[in-house]
């Protein structure tokens, strides 16, 4: 712990530093030549980060007076990544707005580890749904598994709000696509409720053909599920997977074989009989069946012959 301490102070105090580090403001203040100067050590920053020390090593950094210059992320963000640097911990109070300054730091200057550090008090604040959309999409395109994580836990609570209340609508596809993403792994909300909320969501936005760049961006949304369809104008189509069809099928035999029908010959006489139906299988008919069949038609005909001898 004094350990800590002491290169605290040498931050803080600038004590037997060799290189400073200027943070230049963004916006308007940049125009006026306004930054925060950080008096360093080259041996701390190189031994934390290979980018700083390539920074240190190259020829521009002896001819500005030893200088580092940047201008990509906020004076406080940067404050924090040496804090880290300097103590392996975070002593200013940090923000969830600083979270997307932290996220491109960490990256750009390869220190996975520090990650664990500042998201660990990032938890235990309170994230807008936009805040963590814009995290989450931060985490997901430099694949920090551990802001996923907390992230996740983080939305899940205020999800179903959000598609209650129907503020979704006024999020950015981009910030659709991540609540989507999140939605999708954790599985509290059925995929056909997210499915009529993207709905939804097109018609409030009139997301079509028209709008081609926004649209393709949209159907990009919809490829997390499966065998989702669109209409010729564009449009979202909701199908109801798995609904049996209402449509009779065809009858089957008793080994599954296709059933044919066909007609008994109508037999005339005295007492008139309605034509009947006969189920035929597809399996041929064997030799008895076959002279059972020759005798019907016999009898059949000897009986039509007396009728019409009988008539004047």
């Amino acid at each position: 712990m004094y350990c800590k301490i002491r290169r605290l102070d040498l931050l803080r105090n600038g004590h037997s530093s060799d290189c400073e580090l200027h943070v230049w403001y963004g916006g308007e203040q940049r125009n006026k030549q306004c930054c925060r100067q950080f008096r360093c050590h080259k041996i701390m920053l190189a031994s934390a980060s290979e980018v700083f020390a390539s920074m240190i090593r190259h020829k521009d950094f002896e001819r500005n007076n030893r200088i580092l210059c940047v201008d990509d992320a906020s004076p406080d963000a940067y404050e924090t990544l040496l804090l880290y640097i300097y103590t392996y911990e975070i002593y200013n109070d940090i923000t969830i707005e600083m979270s997307a300054d932290l996220i491109y730091l960490t990256s750009k200057y390869k220190m996975p580890d520090f990650v664990e550090v500042y998201i660990g008090k990032l938890a235990n604040q309170n994230w807008s749904m936009s805040a963590v959309l814009q995290i989450f999409q931060l985490a997901n395109e430099h694949n920090w598994g551990t802001i996923i994580e907390v992230v996740g836990q983080k939305i899940v609570p205020v999800a179903r709000q959000s598609l209650n209340d129907n503020s979704f609508l006024k999020f950015s596809v981009k910030e659709l696509n991540a609540l989507m993403v999140i939605l999708k792994t954790t599985g509290i909300i059925p995929d056909k409720e997210l499915l009529l909320a993207l709905k939804k969501y097109q018609f409030h936005n009139e997301l079509r053909y028209e709008n081609m760049v926004c649209f393709q961006q949209f159907v990009e949304v919809t490829h997390q599920f499966d065998n989702v369809m669109f209409e010729a104008d564009g449009t979202l189509v909701i199908s109801d997977t798995g609904t049996e069809s209402t449509e009779p099928e065809e009858p089957k035999g008793a080994e599954g074989a296709d059933l044919q029908v066909e007609p008994v010959p109508t037999v005339t006489g005295t007492g008139s009989k309605q034509s009947e139906l006969r189920e035929v299988t597809s399996k041929p008919l064997d030799e008895a069946e076959l002279e059972q069949m020759s005798k019907s038609t016999l009898d059949i005909t000897k009986s039509k012959s007396k009728s019409q001898e009988s008539q004047p």
